[in-house]
This record gives structure tokens, sequence and C-alpha cells, in this order.
């Protein structure tokens, strides 16, 4: 069990008004280690996959790298079938689990391999008993398993239309438009097709067919990324080009970074007292204001 003192930062938002009494923390942590001891006592001395441990494992669109053996939701245990939950959370006694958190697989455990030892965070209730903010967190230690992957083929899907797509309540849509898979909202968009194929072109995001769909969706092995700087002094990665980018309504000079699984925007958000923004109404303002729709849904302003 880790230390009473990292137990205490861990969870530190236990009870109801998240200031818990030294007192109430000393029974909870007697509490998780009795939740610790019992899983050990029972799963501790398994040379083979035991729910609670962790599984990394692919599928065509991510890697899971902490995903959750748990309780068997399918049957089949006798037969050598393990439950595992992609993203989930493990409430538990130590001795029976309940996870949340999906979605949930089936792998039969020959598949796993041994892949050295991990933490899984779980939960049980604390010192009052089942309520709101009664829970409480615990790092079991347990082995790591991997089932031997390639990488994912389908990261995200553009989303073809061209100009003048509606939705059905008339509503207008992007030109083209991308979807991180399992993200379910547009990572980027754009106002015509030929402003897509600048943008993909320039940055090396790389698409094919996806098999039924014809011409109206494509499928990339890459994922759109996006993170900002803060501070003045942060250079570009090698290799990183220039590129416009719209954030927090205003146009930046950013930089765009392809590798073979993402295409990385970064850009800048740093407040700078000496350069304010052009007041509204002011020639400044109004050049400003053309060139930010020049590039809106137009990266390469085509």
């Amino acid at each position: 069990m880790e230390s009473f003192e990292l137990f205490c930062k861990r969870n530190q938002r236990f009870g109801e008004y998240g200031t818990p009494s030294d007192k109430e923390m000393q029974r909870n942590y007697e509490i998780a280690k009795q939740v610790e001891q019992t899983y050990l006592s029972l799963h501790g001395d398994m040379d083979e996959p035991q729910i609670g441990d962790i599984v990394e494992f692919a599928d065509d669109y991510r890697v899971y790298n902490h995903a959750l053996i748990v309780e068997n939701h399918y049957g089949g245990s006798e037969h050598g079938m393990l439950c595992v939950c992609e993203c989930g959370s493990s409430h538990t006694n130590g001795r029976y689990f309940s996870t949340s958190g999906g979605a949930f697989r089936s792998f039969h455990k020959s598949r796993l391999q041994p892949a050295g030892t991990d933490v899984n965070v779980v939960w049980t209730w604390g010192c009052h008993g089942a309520g709101a903010s009664q829970g409480i967190y615990l790092p079991l230690q347990v082995r790591r398993w991997i089932i031997p992957h390639g990488k994912p083929t389908k990261r995200s899907w553009v989303y073809i239309r061209g100009r003048g797509a509606t939705r059905h309540d008339g509503q207008p849509m992007p030109a083209v438009s991308i979807e991180n898979c399992g993200d379910f909202y547009n990572a980027m968009s754009f106002k015509s097709i030929e402003a897509f194929r600048a943008w993909a072109d320039y940055v090396g995001y790389r698409y094919r067919d996806d098999g039924g769909w014809g011409t109206t969706r494509k499928v990339s092995a890459q994922r759109i990324c996006d993170k900002c700087y803060c501070d003045p002094s942060w250079q570009p990665p090698e290799g990183a080009k220039p590129i416009k980018v719209i954030r927090n309504l205003s146009l930046k000079d950013g930089w765009v970074v392809t590798t073979d699984d993402c295409v990385m925007t970064y850009w800048p958000n740093i407040y700078d007292p000496e350069h304010p923004e052009p007041r509204y109404g002011t020639p400044e303002y109004e050049a400003e204001f053309r060139e930010r729709q020049k590039y809106m849904d137009n990266p390469m302003g085509v």
C-alpha cells in the first residue's frame, strides 16, 4: 500500500465538503489496506491473467494501453475467456469487482503475453459507507499483459460533401470535415474540397477509400491533434511547417508536424499586453477580420 500521505492526497476530495478529518482518513486508510490485502491473498500468487490486471491491445481504431480485466459479463470463464474493459473504473472489496466505463471485449487468456507489472487504481466505499463523495481510491499492484498488435489503420474519417451541403433540418454543413475515430465531433472543417486538398497535400495527411462508402467518406491512419504553447521562447520541433490557424477567434501563426499516426498543430496562446487585439470598428480590426475570413476553414488560404 502507498504511504498514508500519498493516500490522503489521492483522496483529498473525500466527504461532502472535501475536507476530511485525520480520523476519517485513518479509518479510510485501514479500509484500503484491507481491500488490498484481500485482493493479494486471492490473486497475488497467480501466474496467469487475473481480474484487476492491466491489458494492452489494439483494434483498427486505437491502442488501449490501460484496459482492465474485469468481471466476466459473457460467461465462459471456465473455458479461459476473459472480459476486458477498454477504459473502465472498478469498485471492489478485494474479492468482488463491479466495473463501469466500457466498452467490454472478450479475449481468450492464451492470447495475453506477460509484460511486467502495472498499477490499477480502484475504489471502494469509505468509513461512512455508501453515499455521495464517500468513495475512496487506492492503487493495486497488478500484472501487465499485452495482446500483440500492429498499428491502427483507422484513426480518422473524412466526410466529403461539397459546397452547399445541408443537414436534414436545412442547417449548412462543411464541404469537408475530419472526425477522429471515437470523438464524434469535427476535428477540422473545410469550406471547399479544394481547401481540404490543399491542406492535406501541404501537411501530408494521407487518406484512402473506406470500403462501401464510395466517394463520400474516406479513412486515414492519422489523427488530427492540437496543442497550444504559452512560453514565448518555445521553438517548433524539427521539420515543422508554418501554417495559419484560427484559435480563440484570432488568426495565429502556427506550426504543423506530421507523423505516420498524427497531424499535430501547435499554436501560440500568449497574452502580449504590448500588442493588444485591435479594437472593434477600427481600420486595423477590419483588416484583421478580412484576413481571418480568408483562412476560415481554409488553412492554406486558397
